[in-house]
């Protein structure tokens, strides 16, 4: 990571990761995952309350609702008290580590809605699974992962394209969705969509108060709590007590009210996160030490990398601002058209085959037979087959009981 340590890892409660991080990164903020938690909460609370519908939607309202440390605990106490679980040793270890997990004590730190849980990364090796395995060698294992990866570029080129070449359907007149449709990708202006419509549908302005250029308005809203929004007349600032912002990186409900309510027909430049508009991939990467990060597997020298990718973003912006005007767009085609020609002219260079690239990469020809020994496997943390929880193996019992009745009918 160019020695920048991160600014937040989240794991499972395994101990020795824990002990891990702790002492590589002293200064990066450590969260457990939520996912793996929540999904033992059924085995652990007994068997009356894994069905129960009103224990499990307070539970879920206590942990996803809460919006302040004061408000957790206070639901969490109630929870405790009202089910009758004061013994339960496994809810008073989560509750202990509860500024690890529980999203009330992470408001004041922005994830933009991408680091909520592991199951992100969860999915990830799962796409991985279906094209490497454990048994492969080093070169097989480097020539398949690239093949997923080349997999995955395509599918966000695809995605890329309908974002930027489709347009979703408006449900308002208000002009800050047209904006909003105009910015963000098909993905991020869905969530922007809902809370555009819960604005309109649900949110009411109920007291104005100002104190020199900062402006406080309360908004209800269909949840029953009352938000706090906060407008600054001169420089647009606005903060929400919600927090959503700070957390997902759009805007909520109660800043919409309040910023059409000022007369805003655009989302603030300040509030677009560029990491969720339609030109995120158009734009150059770089890390820590200024060095382009490689968009492709593709064995280029290191000029003519430079020079393929600043030509990719060229195209694409200009792509963007052409595409509304005719005449833009048939000179964008037309200068296209005559570089393709000229190009043609000069003739191609042959192109390198995978097989080549790869030899390129180890620095060697690949041998025709390979002898050698597989190493012995080590088992490592995440290797072999996971150990089931005490209801899956419940689950596998019964399914085995079933078909051997099955089979002596």
């Amino acid at each position: 990571m160019c020695g920048v340590a991160p600014k937040l890892i989240i794991t499972d409660e395994d101990q020795s990761m824990r002990i891990g991080i702790e002492h590589v990164f002293p200064n990066t903020i450590h969260r457990l995952c939520m996912w793996h938690i929540l999904m033992k909460l059924t085995e652990k609370v007994g068997a009356t309350l894994k069905n129960s519908p009103d224990f499990h939607e307070r539970f879920m309202s206590c942990v996803w609702g809460s919006e302040t440390p004061n408000e957790f605990e206070s639901k969490w106490c109630s929870i405790i008290n009202d089910f009758g679980l004061d013994d339960n040793t496994w809810l008073q270890e989560k509750y202990e580590l509860r500024r690890s997990w529980i999203p009330a004590y992470f408001t004041d730190f922005h994830l933009g809605g991408i680091l909520r849980t592991t199951s992100r990364s969860e999915s990830e090796n799962a796409f991985f699974r279906h094209f490497t395995n454990r048994n492969l060698a080093l070169i097989e294992f480097w020539v398949r992962f690239e093949t997923a990866l080349e997999e995955q570029r395509q599918k966000e080129l695809q995605e890329d394209n309908v974002s930027l070449h489709t347009l979703p359907i408006l449900k308002t007149c208000w002009s800050i969705e047209s904006h909003g449709r105009e910015v963000y990708t098909h993905e991020v202006f869905a969530e922007f969509q809902s809370q555009v419509l819960a604005a309109r549908d649900y949110c009411h302005v109920k007291t104005i108060t100002q104190i020199g250029e900062l402006r406080t308005i309360s908004i209800s809203s269909n949840s029953g709590k009352a938000r706090q929004v906060s407008f600054n007349t001169s420089t647009r600032e606005t903060h929400c007590s919600c927090r959503m912002f700070e957390s997902l990186g759009i805007i909520c409900r109660h800043i919409i009210v309040v910023l059409k309510n000022e007369g805003c027909n655009e989302i603030p430049s300040q509030y677009v996160l560029h990491r969720w508009t339609k030109m995120a991939a158009r734009h150059l990467a770089y890390d820590a030490n200024g060095h382009e990060l490689e968009g492709s597997s593709t064995c280029l020298p290191p000029v003519v990398k430079k020079l393929y990718a600043e030509t990719c973003s060229n195209f694409g912006l200009a792509l963007h601002v052409a595409k509304h005007s005719e005449e833009k767009m048939r000179y964008l085609h037309k200068a296209i058209g005559d570089a393709y020609t000229q190009l043609g002219q000069e003739g191609t260079v042959s192109e390198q085959s995978k097989v080549q690239e790869f030899e390129s990469f180890v620095g060697t020809s690949f041998p025709t037979v390979i002898n050698s020994h597989l190493p012995d496997v080590a088992k490592t943390k995440g290797s072999g087959k996971r150990l089931k929880r005490g209801s899956e193996q419940t689950v596998t019992q019964k399914e085995k009981r079933a078909k051997e009745h099955h089979k002596n009918k």
